[in-house]
């Protein structure tokens, strides 16, 4: 069993060992944007503290995986998937730094691969995938999205990484 409740999805087709097309029905999740830090760790402490029970219940919330992350120059938006026990009611934050976002279902392209939370390594693994969707005629819906399942205490190595993309349906 697993310790965390995982974003679900559906594999639609495993293209390598690294590569898969995903389906992910529609999700929430509580947001914070700040300055961008070079280990894509800013931002943690304010949506932790939002399903700690910095909300309008006063209402201490499950930890979940992935930590969703997006970069755009120097800020840095770090969610939490809500779970999925709020279905489309999740409670409001109190912090108004911290807001809930909807995700809409669709069909994603991701990359995964374990190691250091750097901009190099995001960058290298990010690269392979944007090659990949450009040789297979996708087109890209989204920004990139960085998704990291486990906490920083866990050795690079075993770590989960995943670049993701939402990708037009019609190009399947």
């Amino acid at each position: 069993m697993a310790l965390y409740e995982t974003a679900s999805y559906k594999v639609i087709k495993k293209i390598s060992k690294h590569i898969e097309l995903r389906k992910y029905p529609t999700f929430y999740m509580a947001t914070t944007t700040v300055k961008l830090d070079n280990k894509y760790t800013n931002g943690f402490s304010e949506v932790f503290n939002y399903i700690s029970g910095n909300n309008e219940n006063n209402q201490k919330i499950s930890m979940t995986t992935p930590v969703i992350s997006t970069t755009n120059e120097d800020s840095l938006t770090t969610s939490f998937v809500i779970p999925s026990k709020f279905e489309n009611k999740p409670p409001k934050p109190s912090n108004k730094n911290v807001t809930i976002t909807e995700v809409k279902d669709g069909t994603f392209l991701i990359m995964k691969f374990s190691g250091k939370w750097t901009k190099s390594n995001f960058d290298k693994y990010d690269s392979i995938l944007l090659e990949y969707i450009k040789s297979n005629n996708y087109s890209i819906l989204s920004q990139r999205y960085i998704l990291r399942y486990q906490p920083p205490f866990i050795p690079a190595f075993f770590r989960r990484n995943e670049i993701m993309y939402r990708v037009v349906e019609e190009a399947l």
